[in-house]
């Protein structure tokens, strides 16, 4: 069955959708965006979903003029169309066409929507871990953090290097040498019984299922900490993991060719993907 995706109004399969040569987000990188996990006609932690992107549209002045009941539904409905019942979705909406200005000329705003497969990432790597590489340049924010850009060529590149590494994800660091975040991935680590992770004001993504993660820790009654973590700490680490809207919770043990406690997937990561299949519904 073709997928199908959501181009300005309509619903076409994926290979006749097409987006003009002139818009912004194509030409400028100007527009933000928004992945999430839908199954079984349901979106997960879509109210959070919207209101990072209505914030992100506000911050960058592209006018957001749909509603939430309309954002639901067009996401569920290229679901649908693609016969799909575990997917993930994203929506991308630019500040329209180009007319030769970096000012805002009035267009409308350009809303796409999309959906891939959910269920494409290999179970063994929740059962056995993942290797993440090192980014060798430091993340520099030009724009605020809080915003979900389309610009993404760091991450890009620094997923690349973790290709090449034979690594799943590639961690980012400052100028510092202060743990950030992954590529496209919240990062956590558990040292003492306690799980960890920097703050926000390092400059990194709220993460939804960051929040998520804090939210069934307390429930669970586990220690939580947002502290700064430097590179120097890796050997401390006793368990690490990283999260992300389409893939959850997913356990690290190796970075930058360093084991992360024994090597394999700890017992609180374990814990903790667990409560949060019992919250979603995965499996």
């Amino acid at each position: 069955m073709p997928r199908f995706a959501y181009v300005d109004g309509r619903y076409l399969p994926e290979d006749q959708a097409t987006v003009p040569v002139l818009d912004r987000g194509l030409l400028l990188g100007d527009g933000i965006f928004e992945t999430m996990r839908a199954k079984r006609g349901a979106l997960e932690f879509f109210d959070d979903h919207f209101d990072r992107f209505c914030r992100s549209a506000e911050l960058v002045a592209i006018r957001q003029p749909h509603s939430r009941t309309e954002l639901e539904r067009i996401c569920l409905e290229v679901c649908r169309l693609s016969g799909l019942s575990d997917a993930s979705v994203r929506l991308t909406l630019t500040r329209g066409a180009y007319r030769g200005t970096l000012s805002d000329t009035g267009d409308p705003p350009r809303l796409i929507a999309t959906c891939a497969d959910a269920e494409h990432v290999d179970p063994d790597l929740y059962e056995n871990g993942v290797s993440v590489s090192i980014a060798s340049f430091p993340k520099v924010h030009s724009i605020d953090p809080s915003i979900k850009a389309t610009q993404y060529l760091p991450a890009v590149l620094a997923r690349l290097e973790a290709d090449a590494q034979g690594c799943y994800e590639s961690l980012f660091l400052d100028a510092k040498n202060r743990i950030l975040e992954l590529s496209s991935a919240t990062f956590f680590a558990v040292r003492d019984s306690q799980i960890l992770t920097p703050p926000l004001r390092l400059g990194i993504l709220a993460g939804v299922t960051r929040s998520a993660v804090l939210r069934l820790a307390k429930q669970e009654r586990i220690k939580t900490k947002e502290i700064v973590l430097a590179v120097g700490e890796l050997e401390t680490f006793e368990e690490s993991f990283l999260t992300s809207a389409v893939r959850g919770i997913m356990p690290i043990v190796r970075i930058g060719g360093i084991p992360v406690g024994d090597g394999k997937p700890g017992p609180l990561t374990r814990r903790i993907i667990d409560r949060f299949k019992r919250e979603t519904g995965r499996t």
